[in-house]
């Protein structure tokens, strides 16, 4: 088996170098010509990142296009009535709870993944938002009957314990 010499190595890296330069610099000719230069992004973000999502992305999951229709206050205490209570997944460490005020929390596996309150847009329908008012169309429960719940974000089961 015969050595590759340190100079073969060298030639292949030297080589290797000014063709990477000169793919940068043909890249970079041919943006300028084009009025295609790279621009720096403005920066319009939010001091924070909101969360969760507006806008669903969930293949079957339509966006609110309205607000919620009004609710009675005595309607709205009826339905999350039928709400309150411990929603658990498969086991005990990932769950859903909701209080007779509609104030709630996800838990999985010891972390909380959302605090908040939940909204009713009708008997079966509730919203989801957090403090900050923040929630999406994929941030939503519904009452499926037999005492089990559907999650929208996740398209999982919880199941009244």
């Amino acid at each position: 088996m015969r050595a590759i010499t340190p100079a073969v190595t060298r030639a292949a890296a030297v080589g290797t170098a000014v063709a990477a330069v000169g793919v940068l610099v043909f890249t970079a000719l041919v943006n300028s010509q084009s009025g295609n230069a790279p621009r720096a992004a403005a920066s319009s973000s939010p001091t924070r990142p909101v969360t969760p999502v507006p806008v669903s992305t969930l293949p079957g999951v339509e966006p609110s296009k309205s607000a919620p229709p009004h609710v009675t206050a005595a309607q709205k205490r009826s339905w999350l009535k039928r709400l309150t209570g411990t929603w658990t997944r498969d086991t005990k460490n990932t769950y859903f709870r909701f209080h007779k005020d509609g104030s709630g929390e996800w838990q999985a596996f010891g972390q909380s993944l959302w605090t908040g309150t939940a909204t009713p847009r009708d008997a079966r329908h509730f919203d989801l938002s957090d403090p900050d008012g923040h929630g999406g169309a994929y941030w939503q429960v519904t009452l499926l009957g037999g005492g089990k719940l559907l999650f929208a974000g996740t398209r999982q089961t919880f199941v009244r314990s």
